[in-house]
């Protein structure tokens, strides 16, 4: 009976809630229970390695981490039932690196450290657990998802699969001197829309579509008799058998293809098509990008907005993750903005002038999420002349456009960051000022500007402008040693919200209960990885890719860049979540009371907050603060 309710107590908590049977009777088998009195230093770095593996079963031990104590950080770790802890010693047979102290009257399960080993070989999912903690947290997170989210469409397509699970036939094939009349037959006879061009190794050479033959054959009145090589599309883009379906849409989203030859080895073993990819689904990423392309009215963008966000409630209840989701929204968001400056920029006057539209914040790193605020810019070229009348003549457009992305979806900036304003409608010149006088300037706004728009991308436009702006940006900051730390001093302004007693630290007021998951939680990790590319050059606006490539060159293990990769998406797919039972409206878009997460994601948002405190601790030593 004791056994019995041991398990019932573990089964409530990761990893033991899918630790294999046989194993976790192993587990309890081997378990005692502690008592340890508030104020008793259960675990201490002066004593020698753990002989226990600690399960807390009642009760709050207290953590003050190595990378706190040494960056002056006095906020200690707290944790609850069901929490484990000296698994990374156990693992490394070392001491812990941290003091670990009961703060109240605390129980805990202890399994003795010599049959640690032996419990890694009984389970692979411990195993997994206690190596990859934070990735075998978010997979049930995941999974979790799928089984309890209903889409807005209901669809369930598994948007996980590998593209060699999604290839159901060969591949309609033939040589390069084929002749186009008999490429023509084949594929009226087989009932195919595309035809694969491969060398004598069986590499795709080129491709060939129903498309092509208006354009390449009938239009151009091409000869039945040549060589298919001659109108087919050479060297097409291609994904390997164990690229997912995620990969594929983002391919798809990104260059406007409705086939994707699939390669095993380099060589050929069939074709995914759009249809493939979201046989399940009402709306497709290559469909939008569609109507988005043919769309002749602010009206018609509208609907296509709408489909972008059934998409993303579509595809997140499929369990895509949110690093592959935020940038699909966004590439389809790019896409939305570049149809409507078209639109635009033929009413009025802008033709002659070099401009460039400017992304900023969420959109300009790429993490755009379903309820979002517009933050843009215009930059444009004026050579040696006076820019005012070229702003003049930019302005009206830049606040048109502004007017459509407000119908779309995409409410006005409260901050006014727009290409509307003419604060941020600039010459080349006028830019390059301002970041100067920003990085020079120690007042508190200026910084706040330079953080936010140091995130800058070019949209659309000539992107020459824009690009001898990163260029000079690269050049100020990175040898300004003083900008740098003040930048860092910026990103240590908050800490994650994790309690001394609770687990979180909650909000009073208006939005009380509650946690900023935005500004308490994405935001501490845009502004580390900010401060980490700046520091060795990184020119990715993007936080994943800023946190990998600076992580890299500072000598960062990749099971530490991983983690706070990891954390990072987990605040970002649970900000998705909240939009979306929101209904995509701002007022509470962001906000999440921990109380009504289930056990795995209180666990998850409570690691992925000490993920970004951990990246905040290795700031707060590199530039001692």
């Amino acid at each position: 009976m004791i056994a019995d309710g041991v398990t019932r107590f573990l089964r409530q908590y990761p990893p033991f809630a899918q630790m294999e049977q046989e194993a976790l009777e192993f587990f309890v088998a081997h378990l005692d229970l502690g008592y340890y009195p508030a104020g008793t230093a259960i675990l201490d770095p002066a004593r020698a390695g753990p002989g226990l593996l600690y399960i807390i079963q009642r009760g709050t031990v207290q953590v003050m981490t190595f990378a706190a104590t040494q960056s002056g950080d006095a906020q200690p770790v707290s944790l609850g039932a069901g929490e484990c802890f000296s698994v990374g010693a156990l693992l490394e047979q070392r001491q812990v690196l941290a003091p670990y102290t009961a703060v109240t009257d605390t129980f805990c399960y202890e399994f003795p450290a010599t049959r640690f080993a032996e419990l890694l070989n009984r389970s692979p999912v411990f195993r997994e657990f206690a190596t990859a903690y934070l990735t075998a947290m978010l997979r049930e997170s995941r999974r979790l998802i799928k089984m309890n989210f209903t889409s807005a469409t209901g669809e369930q397509q598994a948007m996980g699969r590998t593209l060699r699970s999604l290839v159901t036939r060969p591949a309609v094939t033939c040589a390069p001197q084929t002749p186009v009349e008999e490429v023509l037959r084949t594929m009226q006879s087989l009932k195919v829309g595309s035809i694969l061009v491969i060398d004598e190794a069986g590499r795709p050479a080129g491709i060939f579509t129903r498309h092509d033959v208006l354009d390449r054959v009938a239009l151009a009145q091409c000869g039945l008799s040549r060589p298919i090589s001659t109108v087919m599309t050479p060297d097409p883009l291609t994904l390997p058998a164990e690229a997912t379906a995620y990969e594929a849409a983002l391919l798809i989203a990104h260059r406007g293809i409705r086939h994707i030859p699939v390669c095993d080895g380099g060589r050929l073993i069939g074709v995914v098509t759009e249809r493939d990819l979201f046989a399940l689904q009402r709306v497709s990423v290559r469909a939008i990008n569609h109507n988005i392309a043919d769309a002749d009215s602010i009206g018609q963008l509208q609907f296509a907005a709408s489909d972008i966000r059934r998409l993303a409630r579509s595809m997140f209840g499929q369990g895509v993750a949110a690093e592959q989701l935020t940038l699909i929204i966004s590439t389809l968001n790019d896409a939305l903005v570049r149809r409507i400056l078209e639109i635009e920029a033929g009413k009025f006057p802008v033709a002659g002038i070099n401009w460039c539209w400017l992304a900023f914040g969420s959109e300009g790193r790429y993490e755009q999420t379903i309820s979002t605020d517009q933050d843009n810019g215009l930059i444009f070229d004026a050579g040696t002349a006076d820019p005012g009348p070229l702003r003049e003549r930019l302005l009206p457009f830049a606040q048109a456009v502004n007017r459509d992305l407000d119908a779309c979806g995409f409410p006005l900036c409260k901050g006014n960051i727009m290409a509307g304003n003419p604060q941020w409608c600039m010459s080349l010149d006028e830019w390059r000022e301002q970041f100067e006088s920003w990085i020079a300037d120690t007042d508190p706004q200026a910084l706040l500007n330079a953080a936010i728009f140091f995130d800058f991308r070019p949209l659309h436009g000539d992107d020459a402008p824009a690009a001898e702006l990163r260029r000079h940006l690269a050049g100020l900051a990175q040898g300004n040693s003083r900008f740098q730390r003040q930048l860092a001093q910026y990103a240590l302004e908050s800490w994650p919200p994790l309690g001394r007693i609770s687990d979180f630290v909650t909000d009073d007021g208006e939005f009380k209960g509650t946690i900023d998951l935005k500004k308490s939680g994405a935001r501490l990790f845009i502004d580390g990885a900010r401060v980490l590319a700046l520091a060795t050059g990184v020119p990715h606006t993007n936080t994943a890719q800023r946190l990998r490539q600076a992580g890299s060159r500072l000598n960062m293990p990749p099971e530490e860049i991983a983690s706070i990769s990891d954390g990072f998406f987990f605040l970002q797919a649970l900000r998705l979540r909240v939009q979306m039972a929101a209904n995509g409206t701002l007022a509470a878009a962001n906000r999440i009371n921990p109380a009504d997460l289930n056990e795995v994601d209180r666990r998850i948002l409570k690691e992925s907050l000490r993920q970004a405190r951990k990246l905040q601790s290795r700031i707060a030593l590199d530039y001692q603060l």
